[in-house]
């Protein structure tokens, strides 16, 4: 696992991948970031950073719930994908919080694999709406 740390004003290209990884493979890691608490949304976009990356690849981003302990999350999620991952293959995590402002590009590429929704709050019983 490598972490990408970008740099404010580093140029990104994201988009849908040309090639995407298997979808078999997209799948196991999206149980994978869905057992683990902290993370709130996760993307698999194709990404380039100019003068930090040789190619474009498909990256995991995960966006994290700002009171989760980013270092657990982190080391839970590596721990995943040394076991969903092929041998030799790896995959650049770049996580991210909500104020991210590369984050309604990310969310633009349509590459969700899992987001988090909190359930509505639930309604009050109709002979309780007075009180």
């Amino acid at each position: 696992m490598r972490l990408l740390n970008v740099p404010a004003g580093t140029r990104v290209l994201l988009g849908a991948p040309a090639k995407p990884m298997p979808l078999a493979l997209s799948n196991a890691i999206a149980d994978l970031v869905r057992s683990i608490a902290g993370v709130h949304e996760a993307y698999l976009p194709q990404c380039f950073i100019m003068d930090a990356m040789e190619a474009p690849c498909q990256v995991l981003v995960l966006v994290l719930d700002g009171t989760a302990d980013r270092r657990c999350v982190l080391e839970q999620v590596g721990e995943g994908l040394e076991r969903v991952l092929p041998r030799g293959m790896h995959l650049d995590i770049w996580p991210m919080v909500g104020a991210s402002e590369l984050l309604t590009t990310v969310r633009g590429t349509r590459t969700h694999i899992h987001i988090h929704c909190q359930p509505p709050p639930a309604k009050k019983p109709w002979w309780k709406i007075f009180g």
